[in-house]
């Protein structure tokens, strides 16, 4: 016989006062109290879910049919509305069946090397300019989108709309921060700024120009890599089985400029705050880069070599993933487990208090690559950086082959030093980002 999750001792009003305005301290208190979730009653919306025990969590993540993502709503559908990391049901399928082979292996391998000539570029651009001061996250997310662009689209995007992107998912993460107004009753409206419609429009109209010139390319006899993404959603739209919807190709390029780099190029930030506070763990980087990387462009051939950089960042996911929470909504009153979740919950899985509780993680604070060592990611319920079920990422590979080569090839030729405050004010938007960038020193090391 299923019961409901136990609720709070405040009342629904004040729990979700304090999830709108202290979201972090929130969640971390729900998990510490309760085994399972628990379910928060908030005035003039359904209820909101947290769920914590992992069980419960990987349930609802193999049952999208019970607890589908939430619609694309209000703001998010003026940059795209049915992505792949949008969209449900049969264009999710279909979608997903389209986009797969630009992902397989072999695409694997194609990105890792791709990332490895990218950063070896940027690795010189960084020796010759010397010591210097920088932001690391607008580097990092510099270097991201031009390989995400450039193997799932087909084209680099430079460096001046790479730079002008970040300026862009700025502005986005002003916007989607969670606040007050996320626990406000659905009737109150709540107005987008003059900024974020501008940004909003500056992605769809570059995502309208990649598109547009991959047309005329195809157009022109070109054949490009049959497994690029954007090359095989236009040879879609022939096959008689697809039905688009309007705009569907470029919703697709939109969601992928962003989520093709944003959660590399925040793990990459923070993996690299962590190494820069943990001189040891770095020391190893290097020496195990030392001893795996050539003289030219680190490779996908690399990789097997890089055990304990891979380590690192496993680590460097779990203390601060950047897809802090995963979202979804109850279609209908679904059991899970021995629970019954009321029709239209919104249900928060909270990776970030998961990943740090005690119950499943020996001293969960600390950062210990080699408990990776003891036991691998994909055996741990609780650690879900990636998510899991029928919607986890399609571009987990990517980013753990790239991300490792990344930094190898930094932390061998370069001290990265970051203030131990630099992730003290992180935001909660739909990722975890640093609110006004991340200030590190660059200095070569001596004798490279």
């Amino acid at each position: 016989m299923s019961t409901r999750l136990p609720e709070p001792p405040e009342a629904g009003l004040l729990n979700a006062l304090r999830f709108g305005t202290d979201t972090f301290r929130f969640l971390e208190g729900i998990q510490a109290r309760f085994d399972d979730g628990t379910s928060v009653s908030i005035p003039g919306r359904p209820p909101l879910v947290v769920l914590t025990g992992p069980d419960l969590v990987g349930e609802a993540l193999d049952r999208p049919e019970d607890f589908p993502r939430v619609p694309a709503q209000d703001a998010v559908t003026m940059i795209a509305e049915n992505g792949l990391v949008q969209s449900e049901g049969a264009l999710w399928s279909q979608q997903r069946s389209v986009m797969a082979p630009s992902f397989s292996g072999e695409q694997v391998t194609a990105y890792a090397n791709t990332t490895g000539r990218r950063i070896e570029a940027r690795a010189d651009q960084w020796a010759a300019a010397g010591a210097r001061t920088t932001d690391l996250h607008r580097e990092m997310t510099s270097l991201t989108v031009r390989v995400a662009s450039e193997i799932l689209l087909g084209e680099d995007i430079g460096t001046e709309r790479a730079d002008q992107f970040h300026e862009w998912m700025q502005v986005a993460g002003e916007e989607f921060e969670f606040g007050i107004e996320t626990v406000l009753p659905d009737w109150v409206p709540t107005p987008t700024s003059g900024e974020f419609e501008q940004a909003a429009a500056g992605i769809r109209e570059l995502s309208e120009q990649l598109i547009e010139r991959r047309r005329e390319s195809l157009a022109a006899g070109e054949r490009p890599d049959a497994s690029d993404m954007l090359t095989m959603l236009i040879r879609a739209e022939d096959n008689p089985d697809i039905d688009y919807p309007e705009n569907q190709i470029r919703d697709e390029v939109a969601t992928f400029l962003i989520a093709g780099h944003e959660t590399t190029a925040l793990s990459l930030t923070y993996t690299l705050c962590l190494l820069s506070w943990h001189p040891e763990a770095r020391r190893r980087v290097r020496q195990e880069a030392d001893e795996a990387l050539g003289d030219g462009p680190p490779t996908h051939d690399d990789l097997a070599e890089l055990t304990y950089t891979r380590r690192v960042y496993d680590e460097a996911l779990r203390l601060y993933p950047p897809a802090w929470g995963v979202f979804r909504q109850a279609n209908g009153d679904v059991t899970l487990g021995q629970y019954t979740i009321p029709d239209g919950s919104a249900v928060i899985m909270p990776l970030w208090s998961i990943h740090r509780d005690g119950s499943y993680f020996e001293q969960p604070d600390t950062f210990d690559p080699d408990r990776w060592e003891r036991r691998t990611p994909r055996a741990v319920d609780a650690y879900r950086p990636f998510s899991s079920g029928p919607h986890a990422c399609i571009g987990r590979g990517f980013a753990l082959a790239g991300s490792t080569l990344v930094l190898a090839r930094l932390v061998r030729d370069f001290d990265i030093d970051v203030p131990e405050s630099a992730l003290d004010d992180l935001r909660l938007t739909p990722t975890l980002r640093p609110a006004d960038g991340v200030e590190a020193t660059i200095q070569p090391v001596g004798g490279r």
